[in-house]
């Protein structure tokens, strides 16, 4: 599986060991309360994707950015370097525009999240799918420490039980399903469950402007999109 893959060989990963913030951190939570359209979007940049996407038309990543800068609440950076061609100088770049950066990533460690954070990520990601209780409760914490959030996506209704509620997170449910690359969607089977956290919903994977109609998305505060965007979908 890809992804297993990917967790396997994160000790290899060469992380940021200098800072490169040029800016204090900034809260997703606040940006989605405070966006004037609800769900508030985060816009994600990637050149490419195991699901078979590569971005052809938005390359230039400022060029990018400046043309929704205004429509946006946050920005998501997809940091692998083997599966994705992520760069996590990436985040350095966009700091510019003064939307929290989520660093979009396999963050299994300590470090990977202080690599997050020093590439100038405000808010980083953890899957209950692959990751258990323990290691995202330390994670999310260390976070904190940083002053960091962290959003907490699930699939897996069986891992719903892996979510750490906690003051700087948000809960992210990906209509994805990880292991297979599929859209395997069971929102409504997890959603009243993740509501009941009482924490910021994200809704992710697989939001276009041909079926944003069909997924409620008036019950999350937020819509992680990227491939649809980044291919010149206009979603507003």
């Amino acid at each position: 599986m890809i992804v297993d893959d990917i967790y396997s060989e994160n000790y290899r990963r060469k992380l940021i060991e200098f800072n490169m913030r040029e800016r204090p951190i900034l809260s997703l939570k606040e940006s989605l309360q405070n966006t004037g359209k609800k769900p508030g979007i985060i816009a994600e940049f990637k050149r490419k994707s195991p699901s078979g996407f590569r971005n052809k038309l938005n390359t230039d990543i400022l060029k990018y950015f400046d043309s929704i800068k205004e429509i946006i609440a946050g920005i998501s950076i997809l940091t692998e370097p083997h599966y994705f061609c992520g760069d996590p100088l990436d985040a350095r770049a966009v700091q510019c525009y003064s939307k929290p950066i989520l660093i979009k990533d396999f963050i299994s460690s300590r470090a990977m999240v202080k690599s997050s954070f020093m590439a100038g990520g405000d808010v980083f990601l953890l899957i209950c799918d692959f990751l258990d209780y323990s290691t995202i409760k330390d994670l999310v914490k260390y976070g904190g420490s940083l002053g960091m959030e962290a959003l907490v996506e699930v699939h897996d209704p069986g891992r719903i039980k892996n979510i750490f509620p906690a003051e700087n997170v948000l809960i992210g449910y990906n209509r994805r399903n990880l292991r297979t690359l599929k859209m395997d969607d069971r929102a409504e089977d997890v959603y009243d469950i993740l509501k009941s956290f009482d924490l910021p919903l994200i809704l992710e994977s697989g939001i276009t402007s041909e079926n944003i109609g069909k997924l409620h998305t008036e019950r999350y505060d937020g819509l992680l999109i990227g491939s649809s965007i980044l291919s010149g979908d206009e979603i507003r």
